[in-house]
């Protein structure tokens, strides 16, 4: 399993606009095989932050969704600056709080 995790900043006044132009997108990826988590979301506390979180099956899923979303033009606005990591996934289990 992967997770794709990070943040990115755009201008605080044109946030919603971004994520408005980010909601298709989400959709079509959710609905793609080995896609099991795929989110773009406004930060609640730094109001030009955008959270990113994506879970895929495996390295091949992520891969064929890159591939496919390298021809999609990006949201306007674009974002400033990013920071998003990729973590490989050993085992996972239920959260025992």
């Amino acid at each position: 399993m992967l997770i794709v995790a990070g943040k990115g900043y755009v201008d605080p006044e044109d946030r919603a606009a971004f994520l408005a132009g980010f909601e298709a997108a989400q959709r079509r990826a959710r609905a793609e095989p080995g896609c099991l988590d795929y989110v773009v979301a406004a930060d609640p506390v730094e109001p030009g932050r955008v959270n990113v979180y994506e879970r895929w099956e495996s390295r091949e899923h992520l891969a064929a969704h890159l591939a496919r979303t390298a021809r999609e033009s990006q949201p306007s606005p674009v974002m400033l600056s990013m920071e998003i990591t990729q973590y490989e996934i050993g085992s996972s289990g239920p959260y025992l709080g």
